[in-house]
């Protein structure tokens, strides 16, 4: 069984759970673009989307098979990181479907359509409708996955608080390492300075 430093991966989870909520926030409040500048904007959503999924699984992986699976509630906490690991996933879904829903003027299906600016605004217009559909639809599963970060993260911190700063400093000064290379001296015996 591994060891890991618990508190540092609890708060890693509190920090992700941020970044979902503040992607959520994101997605929500953007305007749809289509053409090339939203190809470049959905692109740019979607290396997030993959970031946060991969980070969630980087968490997951940490966490399994450490110690943390021998705390009350182990395989459920470990459960809900794989269900933050799917809903990330769907996120990523809606936002290649919104790539797809895209218009673009360079791969045109109608020539005729093309050279009529009304076509291509029609075209346009459906586009962006279906993208700001898209867009709406990952915000249950970002909240989700917010929402989820910080329930492992709570439930790690309480199973594994971290030591009061008193205990820490006292243990850190009680227990000094002789520096690098130092010959162990015989007890009682100094040093010479």
């Amino acid at each position: 069984m591994r060891e890991i430093n618990i508190p540092v991966h609890a708060d890693q989870l509190k920090a992700l759970a941020d970044r979902f909520e503040a992607f959520r926030t994101e997605l929500a409040s953007t305007a749809p673009l289509t053409g090339t500048d939203g190809l470049r904007q959905l692109t740019r959503h979607l290396r997030t989307s993959h970031e946060l999924t991969f980070e969630t699984l980087t968490q997951l992986t940490a966490l399994d098979g450490s110690q943390a699976t021998r705390m009350n509630g182990a395989l459920a906490a470990l459960d809900c990181l794989a269900q933050i690991v799917q809903q990330a996933g769907l996120v990523s879904e809606n936002l290649t479907a919104a790539v797809s829903a895209n218009a673009y003027d360079g791969t045109s299906w109608s020539p005729a359509q093309d050279t009529d600016a009304i076509g291509r605004g029609l075209r346009h217009l459906d586009a962006r409708n279906a993208i700001a559909t898209q867009l709406a639809e990952t915000s249950p599963p970002l909240q989700i996955c917010a929402e989820g970060c910080r329930i492992v993260s709570d439930h790690l911190t309480k199973h594994f608080p971290r030591p009061a700063p008193s205990q820490t400093r006292a243990h850190a000064v009680g227990a000094t390492a002789p520096l690098p290379g130092a010959a162990a001296l015989p007890s009682g015996q100094r040093a010479a300075r």
